[in-house]
């Protein structure tokens, strides 16, 4: 499959919306229209940032979010990807590594140290993904220490 990666542009609402449900249903969020509306305003902002993949008939069959982070005690920035999905009848095509990728040399092009990005620990396409890149790895390991 050949695939084209573009910023999320207002024209894409719909197609994003339907990636993104399908996305939230995956990993067992509930979404409400609300929900939607404020992650779409936000991406439509300059704090987090959108770009998605387009297969060669036009349709929108990947998602990637990101966002640019601070790392005080390095001095530097980083990119932290929030949300990373594709179509189902798109996975094993090369539409997450192009989404990476592209994250990837937009992050090297704006001068950023790194990119990281956070999955489930037994899903084991996300797995293959990291491991592509697992030669840059840094080594570290996030972890969410729930609040309230």
């Amino acid at each position: 499959m050949t695939v084209t990666i573009k910023p999320l542009a207002e024209r894409d609402f719909f197609a994003w919306y339907a990636l993104f449900t399908e996305y939230a249903t995956s990993a067992d969020i509930q979404l409400t229209d609300e929900h939607a509306m404020r992650v779409w305003t936000k991406l439509q902002s300059d704090d987090a940032h959108a770009v998605v993949a387009t297969d060669e008939g036009g349709d929108t069959v990947g998602l990637v979010h990101f966002v640019v982070l601070d790392r005080l005690l390095q001095g530097d920035s980083t990119v932290l990807i929030e949300d990373l999905y594709v179509a189902e009848h798109a996975r094993r095509a090369g539409v997450a590594t192009a989404l990476v990728e592209h994250v990837r040399t937009r992050a090297e092009d704006e001068g950023r140290a790194a990119v990281r990005w956070v999955s489930r620990p037994d899903d084991p396409a996300a797995k293959a993904l990291h491991d592509k890149f697992a030669a840059s790895a840094g080594g570290w390991v996030l972890h969410d220490l729930p609040v309230g």
